[in-house]
Parts: C-alpha cells; structure tokens; sequence
C-alpha cells in the first residue's frame, strides 16, 4: 500500500535575533544562505520513503548558522544512503562538520547544531533527535512527544533534583548535552531512536526548533494541531503564535501529515 506524504514548514528569524542559526530539510529542500535572510515558508506532497529535519545552529558558538546549513547539505548528499542505513547519520553529519570547520573556521572555534529528524518509510515513521529540538507524533487526532530535550536540566528532572515542569524555566535548559559538531575527532554520539510507528496508527509527525516550544506550550501546539484544517494553516498558527510572544529566538517548524493510499 503507497503512502502519501502533505508536509508544510516555516522559518522565521524571529523579533530579536539578526540572522537565522535554525535550518530545515524537506525531502531534498534545505534553505540557503540566501533563504535565511528572510521568511521560508514550504508546502507541498511526496511519497515514502521521504526524510525530514530540523536544525538548530548553537548560538553560543562560532557559526551555528553554518553547521546547521552543513547538516542539512549532508542530508540532501547521502539521503539513500541514510533510508538504506540510518544508524549511519551521526556519524556523517559529524564527519562533514568536522571538515567544513576544519577549513572555514580557526583552530579554536567550533560550531554545532541540533538535530531532529523524521523518517518515513514503508509502513513505518521513525524521529531521530540531538539536542533540543523537539519531535512529536501525531496518534488518534493526538499530538504525542517523542523526544527527550539533552540539556542539563532534563537530565536533573530526570535524576529527582527537579520536577519536568521546573526544568522548562530551569537556566541550565540551554546547555546542550548531546548536540553535532562540536566533539573532538573519533568520539563516538548517536542520537536517539524513536520508533517505528506503525502508520496504521501514527498518522503524522511534528518538528521543531525551541523557538517554538520556548513561546508555546504543549496544550497550546497540540489545540492548534488538532484545530486547524491544513498542515499549512496549523504551521502559519504555531509560527504566528510563537512571533506574538515576543519571537526570542528563530523559529522553525514542519508539520506532516501521512495518507494510506
């Protein structure tokens, strides 16, 4: 049985940052340079087995903007090597990162981005994740996350010191843990694996950059989901509605939605 694939995305540089550090692939769309200057915004239909992600550039270092870019570009090169074998992906987005830095940056910069991702093929959607973007599935008209956030406070919500609801405001919420990029050579990071879903119930994935989830809870995202009649306009609402927040970082968000043929 074919499936079919509607997706929609957007990016914003948002109301206080002077450039976009986030990045996005989308079946073999990514967003250049030029593209990150001003409003991206995405529709369109494709078939399994299809790849998309989000990336999330680490404004604390050198060139985040750059290693988002990188990881996107590796992904539109080796997309069927990553369908045939996907365990394989950190370590090739980590690989061209380290020899992009190798040859734009100095010796003592360093750049990394997140990364989450989500696969759609046969019968089956799986959401890969580094960092602290989110991803989520979409089960019986519900929006469902996936993904745990690698950052200092998830891991202290996770050891007790915390509760989950204190480390969404907890200031160690931005310290990366797992991300690409930034490790030195020959040391080994895998992201994490979530699923298969089966598409008989998993009818859709969510996927974003913390521009979103930072301005938008949980309850919010998952009403403007279920509320909305398009993948189009449910994106356009969670953008918009991260924007009147006060917009504090870039934002970035794809939002697919999976047919059984």
């Amino acid at each position: 049985m074919s499936v079919k694939v509607k997706f929609s995305a957007r990016s914003e540089i948002g109301k206080v940052r002077t450039n976009n550090e986030d990045n996005l692939y989308c079946n073999g769309i990514i967003m250049t340079e030029q593209d990150r200057e001003k409003s991206f915004t995405l529709n369109g239909i494709t078939q399994s087995p299809c790849i998309f992600a989000v990336c999330d550039g680490m404004g604390g270092e050198e060139c985040g903007e750059l290693a988002s870019l990188t990881a996107v570009k590796n992904l539109n090169q080796h997309s069927q090597k990553i369908i045939n074998n996907i365990n394989n992906l950190n370590q090739n987005i980590y690989d061209y990162a380290l020899d992009t830095n190798k040859k734009l940056l100095s010796q003592n910069s360093r750049m990394g981005t997140t990364l989450v991702m989500c696969v759609v093929i046969e019968n089956y959607l799986c959401i890969y994740s580094l960092g602290d973007s989110r991803g989520y599935r979409i089960e019986n008209n519900r929006l469902l996350r996936v993904t745990d956030d690698h950052t200092v406070a998830e891991d202290k919500a996770r050891m007790g010191l915390i509760t989950y609801a204190q480390s969404e405001k907890d200031r160690s919420r931005h310290i990366l843990t797992r991300c690409l990029g930034i490790y030195e050579d020959n040391f080994t990071i895998s992201p994490d694996v979530n699923g298969p879903y089966d598409l008989e119930k998993c009818t859709g994935a969510l996927l974003c950059s913390d521009g979103l989830t930072e301005m938008l809870n949980f309850q919010e995202i998952s009403w403007i989901i279920k509320n909305s009649l398009s993948p189009s306009e449910a994106v356009n609402k969670l953008v918009d509605g991260a924007l009147e927040r006060g917009g504090i970082d870039n934002v970035t968000c794809i939002l697919i939605k999976i047919e059984r043929e």
